[in-house]
């Protein structure tokens, strides 16, 4: 076949060989995006699973002239057990996924999956049920990585940090069925962190998790205030930060980032539906440092009363002598950087927290 489609995605130059078994077909398949086997049940829904055991799928372009279709049920959908060597999905690489679904009168189940990729392993859980008029999926995951800007390559983030060691936990919900475009109805809770690395020039649009923080934008804009703390990158010890996704809002008042000549704080929050920023980053510098004291204080008793206020959001509060604060907005393409003063941090502080 030229063209086969499949649940809404399309994928070119396939062959097959069907064979009938007792209760399910055994198909062989072979083509550009798809090669293995499959097993598919002779009815849906059923106790037979579905059997997913491929060399490799890579997938992710719709199905043209498809037209509006309703949401599929998960309820229709039979168990399933995936086994797939080589996953690449909106050509992002998973590496091989293995994973396992259960169905129930609501919905299916993800009971586990597991990604190992060359660049970082990822495990966690979830599921996709009807309540009520309505479905919605939850998932929870916890990716690690020894290569941060690995992962972020997989992911096609983009170029922006560069780790030896880098942690990414979430638990999310959306409602609907699991789609690319269900990013900007998430809701949930994302913690990161990376160490030992440093920012680094950061590409136009560059990504999904990364993007929740202006931080990776900031070298360019702060080279120019003070080269001596950023060179080429902006190195750190530790990056760390917290965020509160509520529908497709992810708020945050504790990313911070240390380092031996700098740290950083960032609040605010990141808009996934219309990838727009409205932060607030406070930069300190450390009075061993190249930065002149003299410098460092020249905004002021308005400024120390920023720094104050703007300590107090964080549980271990910024080191060293302020250096300035920057305010973020505009898109995630061509974010506005610019510095500001104490009057305009005090309207910042509960943009950060959000809506109750």
């Amino acid at each position: 076949m030229g063209r086969f489609e499949a649940v809404g995605y399309e994928f070119p130059n396939v062959s097959g060989r069907l064979r009938p078994g007792n209760r399910a077909w055994d198909v062989t398949v072979s083509g550009d995006a798809i090669t293995g086997r499959v097993g598919v049940p002779f009815s849906f829904p059923g106790e037979v699973p579905m059997v997913l055991d491929l060399d490799r799928l890579h997938f992710g372009a719709r199905a043209p002239g498809l037209g509006e279709r309703p949401d599929p049920d998960p309820r229709k959908l039979p168990a399933i057990r995936v086994d797939i060597g080589d996953f690449i999905f909106d050509q992002r690489r998973f590496g091989r996924v293995e994973a396992e679904f259960s169905r129930g009168t609501a919905g299916i189940t993800l009971n586990r999956f597991t990604l190992e990729h060359p660049g970082f392993k990822a495990e966690g859980r979830g599921s996709w049920l009807v309540r009520g008029e309505s479905a919605a999926c939850r998932l929870e995951f916890d990716v690690d990585t020894n290569d941060v800007g690995a992962l972020m390559a997989a992911m096609r983030i983009g170029a922006g940090v560069e780790a030896e060691e880098g942690h990414v936990s979430a638990q999310i919900s959306w409602p609907g069925p699991p789609e690319v475009s269900a990013l900007g109805r998430l809701s949930g809770r994302l913690e990161l962190s990376a160490a030992n690395g440093e920012l680094t020039a950061v590409e136009p649009g560059a990504g999904r998790v990364f993007s929740l923080m202006s931080l990776t934008h900031l070298p360019r804009r702060l080279a120019l205030d003070f080269n001596d703390l950023t060179g080429e990158g902006l190195a750190f010890d530790k990056l760390s930060g917290t965020f509160r996704i509520t529908n497709g809002d992810a708020y945050t008042d504790n990313v911070t980032l240390r380092g031996s000549a700098a740290e950083i704080g960032l609040a605010g929050h990141a808009n996934l539906r219309n990838r727009t920023y409205d932060q607030t980053a406070v930069v300190t510098g450390q009075l061993g440092a190249s930065l002149g004291v003299a410098g460092a204080l020249a905004g002021g008793p308005a400024v120390g009363a920023a720094l104050l206020l703007f300590s107090q959001i964080f549980k271990e509060p910024l080191k060293g002598v302020t250096r300035g604060y920057y305010r973020i907005t505009g898109s995630w393409d061509d974010p506005q950087v610019r510095r500001i003063d104490a009057r305009e941090l005090k309207d910042d502080r509960q943009a950060s927290q959000g809506p109750p």
